[in-house]
């Protein structure tokens, strides 16, 4: 059994003292004049209170031996009951016993309603202990299942926020293989690009939630970097306030919806791709009009709004909003509210 600490074991000591007076008060509420039978009466009661706190204490700890709070409440509480009720009589009879033979005292003044009297009290009191134990363990095992709920939680984010880099990487070797046939010396400045965006990306995906105005920072280096390959047939109009730029959301969600775009839509010269991105309350929005090219079967790879949906699903009450009415895509994110 565990040794209690220093503090516990006075707060103890205090409430066993408290409950030895009034018990002692109760037994005999017509004796306070004789102050020789309230101290001896008080250091009956005290050693009985003694006695029954730390030896049910000792029997409760046995029956955690055998049954758990948090795997067999029922059978642990109704054991308690029991371990309690049992012991309490024993140790009471145990008590009589003594001082009746070795110190020649009467603890019950012959009245068996004494005896019944602090059985009874003793084992409400000890019910109010159950209780207690049974609150502190139901509240340990909620923090225990809420923090493996949070170790879940953070290791499926971790796994989504794994796929974001993979899922850019993919993209952009997939655009530098297409500019090796187009346009050799595009290539180049491609990967020269390709570089310093990369880096700007790693370190994006570090954090969960970042600033608006840094995703739209890491967001401009990979539109220069698209305006390479695409130059006048693509243009992403970014209209957000200097407000809205100071909350969070998601690392490279923005990013990951301009490539939603560009993978899916025609961009020519007679069909230019244009992007809006603006805030609309505590929204922002990613639209553009719907010029749908043929997707090669092997190229159907994207994660991009699956992986957004199952991060704001983590992080955020307000799903993201999809709208697409046969002219325009649009897409809608929610801006964060952090507490």
């Amino acid at each position: 059994m565990r040794k209690p600490s220093k503090s516990k074991l006075w707060k103890e000591l205090l409430v066993i003292f408290l409950l030895s007076s009034i018990m002692a008060y109760l037994m005999c509420i017509n004796c306070s004049q004789s102050w020789e039978y309230v101290w001896k009466r008080f250091g009956i009661t005290l050693i009985i209170w003694l006695v029954m706190w730390y030896g049910n204490t000792f029997v409760s700890h046995l029956i955690d031996q055998v049954y758990s709070w948090l795997k067999d409440t029922v059978k642990r509480f109704l054991l308690g009951i029991v371990g309690a009720a049992v012991y309490s009589a024993l140790a009471m009879l145990a008590l009589i016993w003594f001082f009746r033979f070795s110190m020649n005292i009467d603890i019950t003044d012959n009245n068996p309603k004494t005896i019944y009297f602090t059985i009874v009290l003793s084992i409400l009191v000890l019910m109010v202990m159950l209780a207690k134990e049974f609150l502190f363990s139901w509240r340990a095992l909620a923090l225990q299942e809420e923090k493996m709920k949070n170790e879940v939680l953070a290791s499926k984010f971790e796994l989504l926020k794994s796929q974001v880099n993979p899922h850019f990487m993919f993209n952009s070797l997939n655009t530098l293989t297409s500019l090796i046939y187009q346009n050799q010396d595009l290539a180049a400045r491609y990967v020269g690009q390709l570089s310093r965006v990369y880096r700007s990306v790693l370190s994006s995906g570090k954090n969960e939630i970042v600033t608006i105005e840094e995703e739209l920072k890491v967001l401009e280096s990979y539109i220069y970097l698209q305006s390479i390959r695409f130059e006048d047939r693509l243009r992403v109009d970014i209209n957000i306030s200097e407000d809205i730029r100071k909350k969070h959301i998601p690392p490279m969600v923005l990013q990951m919806l301009i490539e939603n775009c560009i993978k899916h839509n025609e961009i020519t010269e007679e069909n230019p791709l244009i992007i809006e991105v603006f805030g609309e309350g505590e929204m922002i929005c990613v639209k553009n009009k719907i010029s749908e090219k043929q997707v090669l079967p092997g190229d159907n790879s994207s994660i991009g709004l699956s992986n957004i949906e199952a991060r704001y699903e983590m992080l955020s009450d307000i799903p993201i909003e999809v709208i697409n009415n046969g002219k325009q895509f649009i897409v809608k994110i929610p801006i964060l509210i952090l507490e």
